[in-house]
C-alpha cells in the first residue's frame, strides 16, 4: 500500500488524505505523519527543537487559559441565567472595546445583577456622557451588546452620575398575561393591574378617572374593558354600571355584576336625566354634609363607574340638545365620584367629539388600523412616539394618563369569560343587631334581710383601710397629620427612586386629588422633588444622594 501511494506521488495527481486513507488505513497515516515528525526533528536539530517546544508551549498555556476563561464565563452567565454570548461582551475588556467603537467612551460598568427578566448593569456615568445622552444611544447599546430590539431600557440610578441599564432575556409577553388574582378587600382607590411592559413589570392604572378606550375590532377592546371592571365589581365602595346599545350583546358578561345595564337608547335618556335631576344633586348634598369639595369614597358612599361599550352608537341616537346636557353631566360627575369609561372602535372626528375627548384624563389606546386614526387620538403626539397603529398585535396597548408619559408598549392582562363570569360583587355584611341588656330574673318572693349588727359594723370598720381611688390616665388628644405631612412621611420611608402619587394615595390614605395638592405644595416649598417618569423624593434625601 505504501508503494501505491508513492507511485500516486509520483504521477501528475496530488494524492489526497482521503486516498492515503484509503491506500494506508488510519494506522498507516499515522505512522506516516510520526515518521515524518521524527525527521523534522532530525533537521531543525537542538535548536529548532527547544524553540518549537517553547512555541508549542505557549499555544497549549494560551489554550488552557481561554479554556479556563469560558468556563468560568459560562459558570457567571448559568448564575446569572444569561446567555454566555452576552456574558462575553459584558466582561470588562469586551466592555471597554464596545464602548470605544460606539463612541460611548466614559461609560465604566459596575455590578451586574439578574432579575426576573434579565439583567441590571449599574453603570457611571462619566466624560461627556449623562442620562439623557445614554437614554438616546440605547440602540448602540443593543447593537454592542447583541441583544434584540427594545431589549435594553436606562434608568436613574441613586446619583446624578449614576444609571441603570436593563437588559431582558426572557420575553414575558409570549404568552398571553394572566391577570393577577384579586385578594384581600379590594378598593377602587388602589390603582389596579391593566398590562405588563417588555421587561416583566406591571402597568397599574388609576380607576377613578374618565378613561377611553379605543382599538380596531379586533384588537382585544372587550377582554381590556374586563380587566378594567373587574376590581370594581369586587370593589367594597364602588359599583358599575353598563351602557350597551348593541342591543346588549357586549354587556351579557355582566349580567349580575353590573347594577344597571342600559341596552336602548330611550333608556340612556331616563338614566341621564336621572342623573343630572337626582343623583347628582343627592351626592351633593352628601357632600355639603359633610363639609367637603371631594367625593367621601368609602362603603357607605360608594363610587360608581359607567362603562359606555362602543360609544359611537350612542353618538349616533342622542341629538343635540341631548347630546349637550351628556357633555355636562360629563363635567360634573366626576366631582360627585361618578367616572365615564368610553369604549369605541371608530377613532373618528364625528364619533369622538372634542367636549368628549378632551374631557378624558386618561387614554388606553390598542392596535388601530390607520395612522390618521391614531392622529385624531393623539393628535400631535403622536410626533413623540404615541402610534398604536404600530403596535405587534392584539392585546397590546398603549397607556396615556398622569402617571405615564412616555409611549411604552404593553400587554394588557387576559381574563377569559368563563374567569370573568365567576366574579362576585362585594356583599355588605347585614348590620349588626344592638346588643340587649341582659336582665335578671326577678324573684317569686320577697328577699329576707338580715337585722343590722351596728356593733359588728364598727369593728369592721375599724380594721378596714381606705384604698385611694385608681387616677384616671388623661386622655390623649388624636392629632391627624396634614395632607403635606403625611406625605412627607411617606416619603422619608421611600426608596431611591421615589414614589409615585398612586403609591402615595395606597401610603398616605389620602384622595388622590388630596395627595396632588400636596405634591405641589411640597414641590412649591422645595421640600419635595420630581425624579424621573413621576416618582418623587425629599429634597433632603435627593441632596444627601448627590454628595455621596
Amino acid at each position: 500500500m505504501i508503494i501505491s501511494a508513492a507511485e500516486k506521488a509520483t504521477g501528475d495527481e496530488p494524492v489526497t488524505v482521503a486516498q492515503l486513507l484509503s491506500d494506508l488505513g488510519p494506522l498507516g497515516v499515522v505512522v506516516l505523519l510520526a515518521v515524518g515528525g521524527c525527521l523534522l526533528l532530525w533537521v531543525i536539530g537542538k535548536t529548532g527543537r527547544r524553540l518549537l517546544a517553547k512555541a508549542v508551549g505557549r499555544l497549549l498555556k494560551r489554550a488552557a487559559k481561554a479554556f479556563v476563561r469560558y468556563v468560568r464565563i459560562s459558570l457567571w452567565a448559568a448564575r446569572l441565567r444569561m446567555p454566555v454570548r452576552l456574558a462575553i461582551r459584558l466582561q470588562p475588556d469586551r466592555w471597554r472595546e464596545m464602548t470605544a467603537a460606539r463612541k460611548l467612551v466614559g461609560l465604566k460598568r459596575g455590578r451586574v445583577k439578574r432579575t426576573p427578566m434579565g439583567v441590571d448593569v449599574r453603570v457611571t456615568l462619566g466624560g461627556g456622557l449623562n442620562l439623557d445622552t445614554l437614554t438616546a444611544r440605547i440602540k448602540d447599546l443593543e447593537t454592542g451588546l447583541g441583544t434584540r430590539r427594545g431589549a435594553i431600557r436606562v434608568e436613574p440610578g441613586t446619583a446624578a452620575h449614576k444609571a441603570v441599564v436593563r437588559i431582558t432575556v426572557r420575553d414575558p409577553l409570549r404568552k398571553p398575561v394572566p391577570y393577577p388574582a384579586l385578594e384581600g378587600l379590594v378598593s377602587i382607590a388602589h390603582p389596579a393591574p391593566l398590562s405588563m411592559n417588555p421587561f416583566g413589570e406591571w402597568t397599574a392604572i388609576d380607576l377613578q378617572q374618565r378613561i377611553l378606550i379605543v382599538g380596531a375590532s379586533g384588537s382585544g377592546k372587550s377582554s381590556v374593558q374586563r380587566v378594567l371592571a373587574a376590581p370594581v365589581i369586587v370593589a367594597a365602595d364602588a359599583d358599575l354600571e353598563v351602557w350597551d346599545l348593541k342591543q346588549g350583546t357586549e354587556s351579557q358578561h355582566y349580567e349580575g355584576k353590573a347594577d344597571v345595564r342600559i341596552t336602548t337608547a330611550d333608556q340612556a335618556r331616563a338614566r341621564l336625566a336621572w342623573y343630572m335631576e337626582q343623583e347628582l344633586p343627592r351626592r351633593a348634598k352628601v357632600m355639603q354634609a359633610k363639609r367637603t369639595s371631594t367625593w367621601p369614597t368609602s362603603m357607605e358612599h360608594r363610587d360608581r363607574v359607567v362603562m359606555v361599550d362602543e360609544g359611537a352608537a350612542l353618538i349616533r341616537e342622542l341629538n343635540d340638545d341631548e347630546l349637550g346636557l351628556f357633555f355636562t353631566f360629563l363635567e360634573q360627575a366626576r366631582a360627585f365620584g361618578i367616572y365615564l369609561w368610553w369604549a369605541t372602535q371608530f377613532p373618528k372626528g364625528t364619533n369622538l367629539p372634542t367636549e368628549l375627548r378632551s374631557q378624558m384624563s386618561a387614554l388606553v389606546a390598542l392596535k388601530m388600523r390607520r395612522q390618521s386614526e391614531s392622529r385624531v387620538v393623539f393628535e400631535d403626539l403622536t410626533k413623540e412616539g404615541w402610534t398604536p397603529h404600530r403596535l405587534p398585535g392584539k392585546g397590546w396597548l398603549m397607556l396615556l394618563d398622569d402617571e405615564h408619559q412616555d409611549p411604552e408598549e404593553s400587554r394588557a392582562a387576559w381574563i377569559s369569560e368563563t374567569e370573568f363570569r365567576k366574579l362576585k360583587p362585594y356583599e355588605r355584611p347585614a348590620p349588626a343587631a344592638p346588643a340587649q341588656p341582659v336582665v335578671p330574673p326577678m324573684p317569686t318572693y320577697p328577699p329576707t334581710v338580715p337585722a343590722a349588727d351596728t356593733a359588728m359594723d364598727e369593728a369592721v370598720s375599724l380594721t378596714k383601710t381606705r384604698v385611694p381611688a385608681p387616677e384616671t390616665e388623661p386622655e390623649r388628644e388624636l392629632v391627624e397629620l396634614s395632607v403635606p405631612d403625611a406625605i412627607r412621611a411617606a416619603l422619608a420611608d421611600a426608596p431611591a427612586t421615589g414614589m409615585s402619587a398612586a403609591e402615595l394615595v395606597v401610603a398616605t390614605g389620602r384622595g388622590k386629588s388630596q395627595v396632588y395638592a400636596g405634591l405641589q405644595e411640597l414641590t412649591d416649598e422645595d421640600a419635595a422633588v420630581k425624579v424621573g417618569r413621576g416618582r418623587y423624593v425629599l429634597a433632603s434625601t435627593e441632596a444627601g444622594e448627590a454628595t455621596a
